[in-house]
């Protein structure tokens, strides 16, 4: 699995101003909405919110990756935001959040959880996670990502 497959450009907002996780999880839902591949946008919220409830998704180093299997869902998509100030997300650090990814999964597939494991080990680089905070558009955003994706792919391939 490709996470670079699972975006666009319209899945993305960079330098979003943002100042409550709700006002965050909201735009996120947004940008799947809009681009397809949500059908029930308030089923969602509802499904993102019930997972937070059950532990924050935020991680160390200004990161947080919710993410749910959604009912309807047509596939597994991710949507992501930088915050400029960042938002308090209930990280373990106690520091703002300024990156933030949603990974709405299809119904019936674990496809979801596999792209929750590989965006956690990108994002465990910090350089790479502040350069991600620090794409002046959707279309740089996407291209770390992908970068970072051959990277990795390459440092394997090579073992």
């Amino acid at each position: 699995m490709i996470i670079r497959e699972l975006m666009n450009e319209n899945l993305v907002e960079v330098g979003a101003e943002l100042y409550t996780k709700d006002e965050a999880l909201d735009r996120l839902i947004e940008l799947q909405q809009h681009d397809g591949d949500i059908r029930d946008a308030l089923t969602l919220s509802r499904e993102v919110r019930e997972r937070e409830q059950k532990g924050s998704s935020a991680l160390s180093f200004r990161v947080a990756v919710p993410e749910v299997c959604h009912k309807g869902a047509q596939k597994t998509s991710v949507s992501a935001v930088t915050v400029r100030k960042g938002v308090d997300y209930g990280a373990p650090d106690k520091r703002p959040v300024r990156l933030i990814f949603l990974i709405a999964g299809k119904d019936g597939s674990d496809e979801y959880l596999e792209a929750k494991r590989r965006l956690t080990y990108m994002l465990s680089d910090m350089r790479f996670t502040s350069m991600l905070c620090a794409a002046k558009s959707n279309r740089e955003f996407l291209r770390l990502i992908e970068e970072k994706e051959k990277k990795i792919k390459n440092r394997y391939e090579k073992a």
